[in-house]
């Protein structure tokens, strides 16, 4: 992956890679058992806060445990330590499933449909096998002139013939729990990278064992990742199916998909509209009927119902009310929150502002720390001046109040309800409801100086051509 991150902790659809497996097997299994080992804390930490989010902590606590394999010495030994850990509890269990960690389109029903095939057919041992494009890494299929599954050679140990085969192990096996706890003990090391492969385990070279290689039809559930290009295939394939089912179940309707990003920890309560270059991340919350026009960003957000953003505009962690619009190109900033009706309109910041139903910002505007009433107007140019360079300091705006154009407002300080603020001013007091305030220089006026002041500097200038 040419980077000092684990691979398993780069993203998918805004969650972990490791986490679409960890997912499928949640679903499937009694017990998860995670080996971990480079930086291992950071895969547990990232692992398990996802996990939370969907499944609630208690169930994650209570189905999931981390073992750590140091030093890493293969697949078989990542196994084995997880299971000498776990105890004679394992052969409480009928089954165990394996599956690597960078297999992040892995879902239920694939799971479910393979555990199912090696049960009907009394398997010891089974894995599924794919035939892919590219086998660069992977370990091939052998089976005997019959057809018989032999054995599994890992690229690194296969010969000529071997590395032509297209069949390959996808990395998803199946064991019943008493062939594996005898067959782990039996595992060496006795090849070119000195590790214990979980390989070696499937094949029918005993007669002691029945095993199977199953061949899927279609290989995208099973696809893994070695490379930033594979992750970029598998970023796509997963971010159409999550498309692809809000658009089905509910009504989500998409501009252009291909330029288009939605988080899977995002939730969506129905139809909505989604422009060109929409970015969806976090934890956000889209609800029926609303519109974001395109090359938006927003994150950790509640957008509630017919709520609009106009294109360009960039949130985070803000709540949007219903029927109040944004933008175009306005900057929602974290613990920005409208009400409903309000009108942020185009170069307008907010930061830790609260507008009221009914009150607007049209345009070219900064309101930091800032409440603002029912239904008040801040007109152009209006600036809370929130900081002293040393503390943040809050503003009070109150309902129906008008704030006139290139206003600035030094915090702390309020304006009562229904005051009004004339352009220009600086307000470095608290205004009283129903008051005026208004701060101006006196206006001067020179008639005729004007043409006055042209004529010099022309003359100025054929001086100076002279």
């Amino acid at each position: 992956m040419k980077s000092e991150m684990p691979k398993v902790l780069f993203q998918v659809n805004d969650e972990p890679l490791c986490f679409g497996p960890y997912r499928s097997l949640f679903s499937t299994c009694d017990k998860i058992l995670v080996v971990i080992g480079y930086r291992g804390f950071d895969v547990q930490k990232a692992l398990t806060e996802r996990a939370i989010e969907v499944f609630g902590e208690e169930g994650v606590r209570s189905k999931t445990v981390f073992f750590t394999q140091d030093p890493p010495r293969g697949t078989g030994d990542a196994v084995r330590t997880a299971l000498q850990n776990y105890g004679k509890s394992l052969l409480n269990q009928n089954e165990v499933l394996v599956v690597n960690g960078d297999m992040p389109l892995l879902r239920v029903r694939t799971l479910e449909k393979f555990v199912k095939t090696a049960r009907d057919a009394k398997l010891d041992s089974a894995c599924v096998s794919v035939r892919p494009q590219n086998r660069t890494g992977l370990g091939r299929i052998v089976r005997d002139t019959r057809g018989v599954f032999t054995n599994i050679r890992e690229e690194a140990d296969a010969n000529a013939e071997e590395k032509s085969v297209r069949e390959v192990n996808a990395g998803l096996y199946y064991f019943r729990s008493s062939f594996l706890a005898d067959a782990l003990s039996s595992l060496e090391d006795k090849n070119s990278q000195n590790e214990f492969y979980l390989t070696d385990l499937l094949g029918n070279s005993s007669p002691q064992r029945r095993s199977e290689a199953i061949l899927a039809r279609s290989p995208l559930d099973y696809l893994g990742v070695n490379t930033t290009y594979e992750l970029s295939i598998v970023r796509g394939l997963a971010q159409a199916r999550l498309q692809k089912n809000l658009c089905e179940k509910l009504g989500v309707e998409l501009a252009n998909p291909e330029s288009t990003f939605i988080s899977a920890r995002a939730e969506f309560t129905g139809p909505a509209y989604l422009g060109p270059a929409t970015c969806i991340l976090g934890k956000t919350r889209v609800e029926s009927n609303v519109r974001i026009e395109g090359s938006s960003r927003i994150e950790s957000c509640i957008l509630e119902e017919n709520a609009k953003i106009l294109w360009g505009s960039a949130l985070e962690e803000a709540r949007v009310g219903k029927g109040s619009q944004v933008g175009p190109l306005a900057h929602l900033r974290p613990g920005s929150v409208l009400d409903e009706n309000v009108k942020i309109g185009n170069f307008v910041e907010l930061k830790k502002t609260h507008m009221h139903k009914g009150s607007k910002a049209s345009h070219l505007s900064y309101l930091g720390d800032a409440t603002v009433g029912e239904e008040a107007n801040i007109g152009c140019g209006t600036i809370t001046c929130n900081f002293d360079g040393f503390n943040k300091h809050r503003t009070e705006i109150g309902k129906r109040a008008f704030i006139g154009s290139d206003t600035q407002l030094l915090a702390p300080v309020s304006v009562g309800d229904e005051a009004y603020v004339a352009s220009g001013t600086t307000v470095t007091q608290d205004v009283p409801a129903g008051a005026l305030a208004l701060s101006r220089a006196e206006l001067t006026l020179k008639p005729g100086y004007a043409k006055r002041l042209a004529d010099r500097l022309k003359m100025k200038k054929e001086k100076t051509n002279t």
